[in-house]
C-alpha cells in the first residue's frame, strides 16, 4: 500500500515537472505585464536596451542579470507577489510577478487549459483567472457550473449564453412551474446566474429537483393577490314546494343562469320561471343578499337569523330552577379567501340550525373552491322538511271541554325548502 502511495506521488511530481516545462502562453492569453512562475521555476527575461531595474520583493523570488547577453534571469523562491521595474531605452515599465506553489500552479493552467479547449478566452492575473465567450450548448453550461462551484473564488466568469440555450433552460423552467400550479414566474440571466422568481404555491421537492438539474435560483415573491381588497357578494335563495312533496329538481329545471341572480336580482328568475312555478306548486324567494370586502388570510363570518331563548326547568332539592337559555336559529356562514396556486381559493363552513320543539336541530359543511374573478357559482345547498300543526272547528262548540275534541280536526302540514347559496368574488379598484 505504501509503495503504491509512492508510485503515484512520483508520477505526480513527473507530470508537474513535466508540465511546468511547457511555456504557460500556450494555455491561455496572459497580460504581457504579468508573469506566473511556480515556486522553484526560472524564467528567461530579455530586454532590448536595458539600463536598469528593480526588484519590489527580493524574497519572493531571486535573480540574476547577465550582462552580457542582456537577460534577467529570475526564480520563483516564496509564494506571493511582487513587482520588477525595469528601465530601457523605451522607458520605465512595471511587470507583475505572481509565485504560486506547484499544485496551485498546476490546478491552475489545467483549469486554464480545459476552459481554452471550450473556445472561452482566459485571462491569467496570478491565481485569479477571468473567462468570458458565448456558450451554445446545455453540456458545456452544466459543466461550467461544476468549475463555477468548485473554483468560484479563483475564476471570474463573463460568459454570455446563445439565445437558444438560453430559451431551452428558461423555457424548461416555465413549463415545469406552470404546470405544477406556480404562478408569476419570471427568469433573469446575468452571464452563468440565472435567477427565477415565483408566487404562488410553494413546492420544495420540485424547486429542489428544478435547481439541481438546471443550477438556477429560486426566490420567492409575495403574491400580489395579498395587496388587494376584494368584495365578496352572497345571494341566499330559497326554493320551497307548498303541496308536501319533496324537492327533486329544484333550481336545475329554472331557466336562467347564476350571472343572471347577480345582475338582475331574484325578481327576474321569478318573472322568468312563473310558469314552471305555478305548475310545481313551488315558490322562489331571495333569503338574504350580503356583501363584505374582504382581504386574503382574513376570516369572515355571516349570520342570518336570531337568538331564541329556551325555558330550561331543573330542580334543586325543593327549588324549582328556569333558566333562560339563548340558541341561535338560522345559517351561519363562515369563509376564508387564500391563494393556492396562484388562485383565488374560497374555505367555507356553512351551519344551518331551526328550531324543532324544545330543541336546536340541524347541519353543518364545511367545503372549499377555487373562485375565478367576476365568475359566480353555487357553493352549497342545504335541504329540510317543516311540520306546522293546525286545528280548526266548530266555533264556540271547539272550546267547550271534552266536546271540543268531537267538534274539531287537526292537520299536520309539510312543506319542503331548499337554500341555495351563490357567491361571486370581484376586485374592488
Amino acid at each position: 500500500m505504501t509503495v503504491l502511495k509512492l508510485l503515484n506521488l512520483t508520477r505526480s511530481l513527473v507530470f508537474v515537472k513535466m508540465f511546468l516545462l511547457v511555456p504557460s502562453a500556450s494555455y491561455a492569453q496572459m497580460s504581457p505585464s504579468d508573469i506566473v512562475l511556480a515556486r522553484g521555476e526560472q524564467k528567461e527575461l530579455t530586454f532590448q536596451g536595458l539600463k536598469n531595474f528593480s526588484v519590489g520583493n527580493g524574497d519572493i523570488i531571486s535573480y540574476k542579470f547577465q550582462a552580457k547577453s542582456g537577460k534577467l534571469l529570475i526564480k520563483g523562491k516564496k509564494v506571493g507577489y511582487t513587482d520588477l521595474v525595469v528601465w530601457t531605452g523605451a522607458g520605465k515599465e512595471t511587470i507583475s510577478i505572481y509565485v504560486l506553489s506547484k499544485q496551485k500552479f498546476l490546478k491552475t493552467f489545467q483549469l486554464a487549459d480545459a476552459l481554452k479547449n471550450m473556445d472561452l478566452s482566459i485571462d491569467i492575473k496570478g491565481p485569479v483567472m477571468t473567462a468570458s465567450g458565448l456558450l451554445s450548448e446545455f453540456s458545456d453550461f452544466l459543466y461550467l457550473q461544476k468549475i463555477k462551484g468548485q473554483f468560484q473564488d479563483q475564476v471570474f466568469f463573463k460568459i454570455n449564453l446563445e439565445a437558444k440555450l438560453r430559451n431551452h433552460i428558461v423555457g424548461q423552467i416555465y413549463k415545469k412551474l406552470y404546470a405544477n400550479g406556480f404562478s408569476s414566474v419570471s427568469c433573469q440571466v446575468d452571464f452563468l446566474d440565472i435567477m427565477c422568481f415565483y408566487e404562488g404555491n410553494d413546492n420544495p421537492n420540485l424547486l429542489k429537483q428544478l435547481a439541481s438539474f438546471y443550477r438556477v435560483s429560486f426566490i420567492q415573491q409575495d403574491s400580489r393577490l395579498k395587496h388587494r381588497n376584494y368584495m365578496l357578494k352572497l345571494k341566499l335563495v330559497q326554493l320551497e314546494r307548498l303541496d308536501g312533496r319533496e324537492i327533486h329538481l329544484g333550481m336545475d329545471k329554472i331557466q336562467t343562469s347564476i350571472k343572471d341572480l347577480f345582475e338582475n336580482g331574484i325578481r327576474t328568475l321569478i318573472d322568468n320561471n312563473m310558469i314552471y312555478l305555478s305548475k310545481t306548486h313551488m315558490d322562489l324567494s331571495s333569503l338574504a343578499e350580503p356583501e363584505i370586502v374582504v382581504n386574503l388570510n382574513t376570516p369572515q363570518l355571516i349570520e342570518i337569523g336570531s337568538q331564541i331563548p329556551y325555558q330550561n326547568i331543573a330542580q334543586q332539592g325543593a327549588a324549582v330552577i328556569a333558566p333562560i337559555d339563548w340558541r341561535f336559529a338560522g345559517l351561519k356562514i363562515k369563509t376564508k379567501i387564500s391563494e393556492s396556486y396562484g388562485k383565488l381559493l374560497l374555505d367555507y363552513e356553512t351551519e344551518f340550525s331551526r328550531p324543532v320543539e324544545q330543541a336546536i336541530t340541524g347541519s353543518k359543511e364545511i367545503s372549499s373552491a377555487l373562485l375565478e374573478l367576476g365568475v359566480p357559482m353555487k357553493i352549497f345547498q342545504i335541504g329540510f322538511q317543516t311540520t306546522t300543526k293546525g286545528r280548526q272547528g266548530i266555533p264556540l262548540l271547539s272550546d267547550i271541554p271534552l266536546l271540543k275534541h268531537l267538534f274539531e280536526s287537526k292537520s299536520d302540514q309539510k312543506t319542503y325548502k331548499q337554500i341555495y347559496g351563490y357567491v361571486v368574488l370581484e376586485e374592488v379598484k
